[in-house]
């Protein structure tokens, strides 16, 4: 075979790779693309989700916060196996969240105790509005919904790997990579949805790779067992010796049975500050508490790319330093490396607002290749006469997974504000509300004319977007005047963003096929080009004559 057919035969290949691996978990893929960029921003939407919830204007010493979470936790939970005490700060400054694993089912058949306190008093965190908030978008992300945890990280984790290759072979495919960065054609059709598919994988390149191969490194173990048990082998022992050597200092301690009152913090701490004097503490732990093997931890706030896993260990009886923060096995700080890349937690808001961006455009890159092959399947039926029923379904589902998915988020955002505060399952009805939503845009899209569908979900979208921070107004004191008054920012910024959004919205609206500014545009088009044709005529006849 020759050179050139030999390449023609390749990038083919890859063409097709590209074309089907992108289209058989779509809407997966889509799904995890729209609710992990809302992740960026969690903690933002929680504090707009929750309105009755105040922000902190002063925090209590480092040492105060510590202990407060510390007492809470001896009081609630004597006998655990281990507390952790994580300290607001920075986006999460409003309240102090404790978590104790106990070494036995309570009363509930719960392992474990988590509470989140106010700051100031040490008291449970006055009462909100049941919400999943920010959190709940972002964990669909990776666990779905309404399905169990270890199905759903598998069916993740094919997607994640299709996204991949097709992220793999599209760069073999492309001829002209830099070219299309900055190629993009209005009005022209089918070119117009390749030039924006095309334009959006570019831009978002490198964030696409970066996600979806950290994506994969994260559960690692989960999806390639046989790596542990052939390197390793199997049980209980094994998994320690792993964990021990990736996180060096997190060995578990035996218990010794003798009770022992757990050190002040002031020393250890003073220590662990005077060794991070430019960072945080943000978490505090301690193993076997109430027990004469108890150890202390302290664990700075992440600062770049790294989750954190440095720490300093103090005897938690006598409060004499253990040990330095261990040197991290190599193997260990590219996988925190590549999961604090995929989290953004180190993120500041520019950057944070760049993951946000990057990941709608990678949702842009999909939706757009969606429609572009049912176009081009469209056009290559349309030669041959009617399109079957699979491409007519593939048309209305592509718009019920583009339009329907966001219509589902604001329609989350909506019920937050509408459904009664005392209602009983509250933050499962507002997701609820989400899945109902986006089915319901699949029936709308099979029911109606396809190109009035696209008018009227689109249109919807933008008026729910833009009348949310009405609704904010009606339904609650915070809303976009109050916020703006008060430098509440973070609130002050969804509405704006939610304004913007929709604003963005209509200009799409006004130039879909069948809209009023698309035929005008199209009238506009035909005219010219009769005017053109009549002018030739003129020409020829001239010359003629």
């Amino acid at each position: 075979m020759s050179e050139q057919g030999f390449q023609g035969s390749f990038r083919q290949s890859m063409t097709w790779l590209h074309t089907w691996v992108g289209l058989v978990l779509s809407l997966v893929l889509y799904f995890m693309f729209i609710t992990g960029s809302f992740g960026y921003f969690n903690a933002e939407i929680d504090h707009w989700m929750k309105p009755e919830q105040v922000r902190m204007a002063s925090l209590p010493s480092t040492q105060t916060l510590a202990e407060t979470g510390l007492h809470y936790l001896q009081r609630e939970a004597p006998d655990a196996k281990e507390y952790w005490v994580t300290l607001p700060s920075g986006r999460h400054s409003n309240s102090l969240t404790v978590y104790a694993e106990l070494r036995a089912p309570n009363a509930a058949g719960e392992g474990y105790v988590y509470q989140q306190l106010n700051p100031i008093t040490g008291e449970l965190a006055s009462a909100v509005r049941e919400t999943g908030g920010g959190d709940a978008l972002y964990a669909m992300h990776y666990a779905l919904h309404y399905m169990p945890y270890e199905v759903a990280i598998y069916i993740v984790g094919v997607a994640t790997m299709f996204m991949f290759i097709a992220l793999l072979t599209g760069i073999v495919i492309h001829k002209k990579i830099f070219v299309d960065f900055f190629t993009l054609r209005f009005n022209k059709g089918q070119r117009s949805w390749l030039d924006g598919h095309n334009m959006s994988s570019v831009l978002a390149l490198p964030f696409l790779l970066m996600i979806t191969y950290s994506g994969l490194i994260f559960y690692t173990f989960d999806y390639l067992p046989s790596i542990k048990v052939l390197t390793m082998g199997a049980g209980e022992e094994v998994e320690e010796a792993m964990e021990a050597h990736l996180y060096p200092g997190s060995d578990s301690i035996e218990l010794t049975g003798e009770k022992a009152s757990l050190v002040n913090l002031s020393a250890p701490l003073a220590a662990a500050e005077s060794r991070w004097p430019h960072t945080p503490i943000h978490y505090v732990n301690v193993s076997n508490p109430g027990d004469s093997s108890a150890v202390l931890r302290f664990m700075p706030k992440s600062s770049g790319v790294s989750r954190g896993s440095e720490a300093m260990a103090f005897n938690g009886v006598t409060g004499a330093l253990m040990s330095d923060p261990p040197t991290m096995p190599a193997s260990a700080v590219f996988s925190d490396a590549m999961m604090a890349l995929h989290e953004g937690h180190f993120a500041n808001i520019w950057l944070r607002w760049l993951y946000f961006v990057s990941g709608l455009v990678g949702a842009a890159m999909i939706a757009t290749g969606l429609v572009l092959w049912a176009k081009k399947r469209r056009q290559r039926l349309g030669k041959r006469g009617t399109a079957g029923f699979g491409l007519v379904l593939i048309e209305r589902s592509n718009l019920g997974i583009v339009v329907g998915l966001p219509l589902g988020v604001v329609a989350y955002f909506w019920a937050n504000r509408v459904l009664p505060v005392d209602m009983v399952g509250r933050g499962e009805w507002e997701m609820h509300c989400l899945f109902l939503v986006w089915l319901a845009s699949f029936f709308h899209a099979g029911l109606r004319d396809l190109a009035c569908a696209w008018r009227e979900q689109v249109g919807l979208l933008a008026a729910l977007s833009i009348s949310l921070p009405l609704l904010n107004a009606v339904t609650t004191d915070v809303h976009l005047v109050a916020t703006l008054r008060e430098g509440d920012w973070v609130r002050a910024g969804f509405d704006l963003t939610a304004i913007a959004f929709g604003v963005a919205l209509v200009a799409v609206w006004r130039v879909l096929p069948g809209s009023s500014s698309a035929a005008v545009s199209r009238r506009t088009r035909r005219t010219l080009r009769k005017e053109a044709d009549n002018l030739a005529a003129a020409a020829n006849e001239k010359v003629n004559v």
